[in-house]
């Protein structure tokens, strides 16, 4: 990890070797922005009893994905920044990851942040679960699917919109209004279709909800 300290605090910049793209980067932005408080953030402490704002982490992010050790190790290297400003500024809540649990990017970020004790997910839908997973490619990801919704504390439906594309752009829309920070795993291109990374990305920056990239390495499509 290389830390370029005239970036902090507006961003760190984490650098990894991959195969044959060479360097890919982290860029964790947080534009000196503090966390908001969601309604639902609080958590009891185990020992005082006391209330804990959980640290409420979004995810968006391509479906195909290359390289997924080394994006496994940046994704950790995202969550790791997250939670240590959390508790830089005094409020080291657990962590829930917010998801639609779609293919590639959101599953993978997903199951890093349930490695870590205390995490929970919840999942925000575009569709009900049984039109959802028609969109899924195979049995085994439509498995995973629904083992991942069976850990949900939390599972909402965005409401019925008229296009496949709108329902995934509200259910993105939802994602971010619900979190403190994003996690995109993103080639830094313009969305191929409407509610795409990109255009989450916008919405989340123009909320001035802070966005923690990854570089997907998807730069050539």
């Amino acid at each position: 990890m290389v830390v370029d300290p005239h970036l902090l605090p507006l961003s760190t910049q984490c650098v990894m070797q991959t195969p044959d793209k060479g360097p890919a980067h982290v860029r964790i932005r947080y534009e000196h922005v503090r966390h908001r408080t969601h309604p639902r953030a609080g958590i009891r402490g185990p020992m005082t009893g006391t209330e804990r704002r959980a640290l409420r982490l979004g995810v968006t992010g391509h479906r195909s994905l290359h390289h997924e050790a080394e994006l496994r190790r940046a994704v950790n290297l995202a969550i790791d920044h997250a939670l240590e400003v959390r508790y830089a500024e005094g409020d080291p809540g657990d962590l829930i990851v917010v998801s639609a649990l779609a293919e590639g990017a959101d599953r993978l970020v997903v199951h890093e942040c349930l490695r870590r004790d205390g995490a929970a997910l919840e999942a925000v839908l575009p569709l009900p679960m049984g039109e959802y997973t028609k969109d899924f490619d195979t049995a085994v990801s439509r498995r995973e699917f629904a083992d991942l919704v069976s850990l949900a504390v939390v599972v909402e439906v965005a409401e019925t919109m008229p296009t496949r594309e709108q329902a995934y752009e509200r259910a993105g829309h939802m994602m971010v209004d619900r979190s403190d920070a994003i996690v995109a795993v993103w080639d830094g291109l313009p969305a191929r279709g409407r509610g795409g990374t990109a255009d989450i990305v916008t919405y989340a920056q123009d909320r001035r909800v802070p966005v923690i990239r990854v570089d997907s390495g998807n730069g050539q499509r």
